[in-house]
């Protein structure tokens, strides 16, 4: 039904990613090799500076979390009141999304320290970038732990959410883009809506398939 009740749902989407992963955090630290896992993620290799993978890696990390170009700041922005205060709105954002991504370091690797002491190897042994660590170096790690499956129902779900999250903003992008280029058809909603939700089904199925990763 468009930002309004989306707006609603993402009080929910967006929050529960947070409360998760302080619930991981508390646990994360009090696990044997915690520290170590957090001294690695911390510590600065200032040669790494002179790698142009490391800003290539920098670059898509940051435009791929905060999607500048896609369109869904603008649009969600394009909502506000006349009087918001975008330039602060921005700002916030920016530092917001930043602050989000150390926080989730500190997370995550707290469990790698863990699992590096487990496997009696280096921190840096147990790092792999990419899908990877969210897919298997992670839940390998969850999977070790006291109540696995606790931790595991939490963080997919975290994990689902944040992709809900997202999904809201690349439709309702989209749908907005089409009410724009076409104002008749904000009368017809339901199949504007349904239609370019069905496409994106669609057009996502290859992507399931096990080409899916190079398409």
């Amino acid at each position: 039904k468009g930002v309004k009740s989306a707006g609603k749902v993402v009080w929910f989407t967006a929050l529960f990613p947070y409360g998760v992963l302080l619930i991981l955090l508390v646990r994360g630290v009090t696990l044997p090799g915690a520290m170590d896992g957090i001294y690695f993620f911390l510590t600065p290799k200032w040669e790494k500076l002179r790698d142009v993978n490391v800003w290539t890696d920098a670059a898509t990390q940051i435009f791929y979390s905060l999607g500048p170009a896609f369109g869904g700041l603008i649009t969600l922005a394009s909502y506000n009141q006349r009087n918001a205060n975008c330039q602060r709105d921005a700002v916030i954002i920016a530092i917001a999304n930043s602050a989000t991504s150390i926080f989730a370091g500190l997370v995550i690797f707290s469990i790698l320290g863990f699992m590096a002491l487990e496997l009696g190897v280096d921190v840096s042994e147990v790092v792999e970038g990419g899908t990877a660590l969210a897919f298997v170096a992670y839940p390998t790690a969850i999977a070790k732990l006291p109540i696995s499956p606790l931790w595991s129902f939490l963080f997919f779900t975290m994990l689902l959410t944040l992709g809900l999250d997202s999904q809201f903003t690349m439709v309702e992008t989209i749908i907005t883009a089409i009410y724009d280029e076409f104002p008749k058809l904000r009368e017809k909603k339901f199949l504007v809506v349904g239609g370019v939700t069905t496409a994106g089904f669609l057009l996502g199925l290859p992507l399931c398939l096990q080409g899916g990763y190079y398409l």
